[in-house]
């Protein structure tokens, strides 16, 4: 393959390094010329959505400003291409294109996430020079934006304590790493000099999620920021006369959530982020003197052949006709599944619970799916009982059908149950699961287990993906995401067999 040789490489990010030292902690974005700026959410090195989003928004300038608000790389296989065409535009484009620090500019995140791995694949001789001169970029990022002072854009959120005028003036320089102390003159700082309370400013902007109740509470799952409620973000919006709040940090299956009574708007760019098909991705526009969010979604097609494409991928990609040929089978077994519908429903009601129709589906077609996420493709709910309609099962004039979701971007909204879960294991709240906490619950649910819980220690080492000795949440996530992908391959495998 052919790619930028390190020399100029190196040249690129000392004259972004240059570029962005000048510039203050919080990016002034005005729209006084544009009358509008475009504004991108998590990239994770992919470069494909990146020159997607160029090419349906068009390039950077003065007339067709962009913010990008941080991650641009770690998980993707591009992050080193995303990042040199962001600061290549930015050099090119200095009142076109505004950059803000995510929490995977980071070294410690790069370590634990890929992407010093990939500096080290792509320029495996002069890798170590590139991370120190992409450290420099890091620590000069602005923290974020501030659009006509009427829109705060940062990567991760507030808290309780955030202040934009102090803020404004932090030495953003010496926080190489905001999972270490911070460095000053070269000088590691220690706890007795470190001014913390500036530091969670940093923190909470960078790492923090919202919160549907009202409060703010330590990001126990992240381990760093908070979580911060509705009044946080009323309070917070009112003593600096903002309309809203843009932040990314987070997959939305849409590619974009609006939260806090629409005061709070999460943006993630980056489609098909954990697999084809479980997640669009999108960018904003803000539009005219109120800054009216328009949101654009679209989603990169993998550039191979059919043939070529993992069963999951196939599945969902033909999703519908995988639900119709679905159909055809349940209404081929009618007659059964009528029978089994009427053994429950004894008082001839015509409705049975969720957990009965799965049965009943599971028993007689003798397929086991996950059948309870494909309720809404093929069964009413009754609205007044929370009740299947069960012989709404054998329509198929799509009448029933609930939503567009796809059943991939249903099984990825199921990363709640996980962070659930993950909190569960995380008995001290640490934001890491230890060795003997993975145990203890292994022991719990033993008997349900089809390895012996003896196992324990090999699989909570297999998630620690570091090798520092604690499971985090990014780790317990990838793993679950691993998996998903070994089973794809396991898929095709027995597929191909049959």
């Amino acid at each position: 393959q052919h790619r930028l040789h390190a020399k100029y490489v190196a040249g690129i990010l000392k004259q972004a390094a240059g570029h962005l030292k000048k510039l203050p902690n919080l990016n002034f974005v005005s729209t006084a010329i544009s009358k509008q700026v475009t504004v991108c959410g998590d990239l994770h090195g992919k470069l494909d959505d990146l020159l997607l989003i160029f090419h349906k928004n068009g390039l950077p300038s003065a007339e067709n400003p962009y913010i990008f608000n941080g991650d641009f790389v770690d998980r993707g296989r591009k992050g080193m291409e995303v990042l040199l065409l962001l600061l290549t535009c930015l050099l090119v484009f200095p009142d076109g294109v505004y950059l803000n620090r995510g929490n995977h500019e980071d070294h410690v995140m790069n370590t634990r996430y890929g992407f010093i791995r990939e500096v080290k694949l792509k320029y495996k001789h002069n890798a170590e020079r590139l991370m120190k001169l992409i450290e420099t970029v890091y620590r000069w990022l602005p923290l974020g934006s501030l659009v006509n002072n009427k829109v705060l854009i940062v990567h991760g959120g507030i808290s309780d304590n955030t202040d934009i005028e102090w803020l404004k003036t932090i030495d953003r320089h010496k926080y190489i790493s905001l999972l270490r102390p911070p460095v000053v003159d070269g000088v590691v700082m220690t706890s007795e000099n470190i001014d913390k309370l500036e530091w969670k400013q940093v923190f909470d902007i960078l790492w923090s999620d919202p919160q549907r109740v009202d409060g703010c509470v330590p990001n126990s799952l992240r381990g760093a920021g908070t979580y911060f409620g509705p009044d946080v973000t009323h309070s917070f919006l009112k003593k600096h006369k903002l309309l809203y709040l843009i932040r990314s940090h987070e997959c939305k299956p849409d590619g974009y959530e609006m939260a806090h009574s629409e005061k709070v708007v999460t943006i993630f760019s980056a489609s098909n982020y954990y697999e084809t098909g479980s997640n669009k991705g999108a960018y904003m526009k803000l539009v005219g003197p109120e800054l009216k969010p328009h949101f654009v979604q679209f989603s990169v097609s993998a550039k191979v052949g059919p043939a070529n494409l993992t069963f999951r991928q196939k599945v969902g990609l033909v999703e519908t006709s995988a639900i119709r040929a679905l159909m055809s089978k349940v209404v081929s077994s009618r007659i059964k599944l009528i029978q089994e519908f009427s053994i429950v429903d004894n008082e001839n009601t015509g409705l049975i619970s969720v957990s009965d129709w799965c049965n009943c589906l599971e028993k007689v077609t003798g397929l086991a799916l996950p059948w309870r996420m494909l309720r809404q493709k093929l069964a009413s709910l009754d609205t007044g009982t929370g009740m299947v309609k069960y012989m709404t099962t054998f329509q198929e004039d799509g009448t029933k059908k609930e939503s567009d979701t796809t059943v991939v971007e249903t099984l990825y909204k199921n990363k709640s149950s996980l962070e659930a879960i993950f909190r569960i294991i995380d008995k001290d709240n640490s934001g890491f699961i230890s060795l003997e906490e993975f145990k203890e619950a292994c022991q719990l649910i033993g008997e349900h287990l089809d390895q012996p819980t003896e196992d324990a220690v090999d699989i909570c080492k297999s998630m620690d993906m570091n090798k520092d000795g604690m499971v985090d949440l990014n780790e317990f996530l990838e793993t679950f995401r691993l998996v998903q992908h070994q089973q794809s391959i396991e898929d095709i495998d027995t597929d191909e067999e049959d």
